[in-house]
């Protein structure tokens, strides 16, 4: 039941309304389920409530990794299905099976192991923050920031509604578009990043509340304190 509303999930861009849930299924069980699986998460969002889901397996990036307890697949191959580089002399130095032994053993413990490989790249990438560039809010906020701006200058607003504000709303454009690039993020999954970031930031503000309520710091989306 639980891997089928994650599968559901996914392919309504990483969350849904809890109301559409409860609507589909018994409303204690969503509360169960939400309860005691750490993979789905309520989230508001201006007034309304949503099911986000998130992960806590973590995409290895280290070539020289001895065997960490981390996803080792080239993230290439994870989010597009290709690798360029695994076709060329020099080759590329991250393993190219998603269905390794121990990927496949990982993906078990966490409940993953149905996914196909694109549920699986969104679930990383609105779970894991070194996936993607972050916000700039120095953009957002009108301050002058560094040269060569690390960050995404993307309209926050526009993340989670309808703006038509000056600032940037276009993941294509020139500055957002070379900092995805450098992340290898495929332009086919552009349309999903509006999603991902609110997605994220609702992540962010559940676990903050969370934090607030218990009265002492929680581990964020990378399984660090803030």
């Amino acid at each position: 039941m639980e891997a089928a509303i994650l599968k559901h999930i996914l392919n309504s861009q990483g969350s849904v309304n809890r109301e559409e849930l409860e609507w589909n299924l018994d409303a204690s069980l969503i509360a169960h389920i939400i309860a005691s699986n750490e993979q789905f998460v309520n989230c508001s969002a201006r007034g309304t409530e949503r099911v986000v889901v998130r992960s806590g397996v973590r995409l290895c990036q280290d070539k020289m990794c001895s065997g960490c307890r981390g996803l080792h697949v080239c993230k290439k191959l994870l989010l597009t299905g290709d690798c360029l580089f695994q076709h060329t002399r020099r080759g590329c130095h991250f393993s190219h099976d998603l269905q390794s032994e121990d990927n496949m053993e990982l993906l078990s413990e966490f409940g993953l192991q149905t996914l196909c490989r694109s549920e699986l790249s969104l679930l990383l990438l609105q779970s894991n923050n070194t996936l993607l560039p972050q916000i700039c809010h120095d953009f957002n906020n009108r301050v002058s920031c560094q040269e060569n701006c690390p960050r995404l200058h993307m309209c926050e607003r526009y993340l989670h509604q309808d703006c038509s504000c000056p600032k940037n709303h276009n993941f294509c454009a020139p500055q957002p578009l070379r900092l995805l690039q450098e992340k290898h993020i495929p332009e086919h999954l552009f349309h999903l990043l509006r999603s991902v970031y609110a997605n994220k930031e609702a992540l962010r503000l559940a676990d903050k509340a969370n934090r607030s309520r218990d009265g002492h710091a929680a581990p964020t989306q990378d399984g660090n304190s803030d």
